[in-house]
């Protein structure tokens, strides 16, 4: 439904900053996987507000998220973009902060209404 936060769960595990920094990218702050958060430190509003995107589209692509994840990174990386801003799963949960983010500027006391999530990126349109 939307407008409405979707269950999860947030760990917060201090001692996986180090090792995750190395797999995963030097700056990460969390991940999601399902309806689990994992971070390394509390997350504020704006931080949740991404990661709860990525709780939705779990829900929506199911085990499927992790190959159209990664096929969504290569894409943008074809096309001369960057494999993790300009990933369509990640381009979603950036706007969903912006969109906090503005709401909050414009002095908003309630979650604006959260868009469905995207079942896949799929491919760049073709001409």
């Amino acid at each position: 439904m939307a407008g409405s936060t979707p269950s999860y769960r947030l760990h917060i595990w201090g001692w996986i900053r180090r090792p995750a920094q190395k797999l995963i990218m030097p700056n990460w702050l969390a991940i999601t996987i399902g309806h689990n958060i994992f971070a390394w430190r509390p997350v504020d509003e704006f931080e949740l507000a991404h990661e709860l995107t990525h709780v939705r589209q779990w829900s929506a692509n199911g085990i499927m998220y992790i190959p159209r994840y990664f096929q969504a990174s290569r894409a943008a990386a074809a096309a001369g973009k960057d494999r993790y801003r300009d990933n369509a799963f990640e381009a979603e949960a950036l706007a969903a902060t912006d969109t906090l983010r503005a709401a909050r500027a414009g002095g908003a006391t309630s979650l604006p209404e959260d868009p469905a999530p995207a079942t896949s990126p799929g491919p760049p349109p073709t001409r």
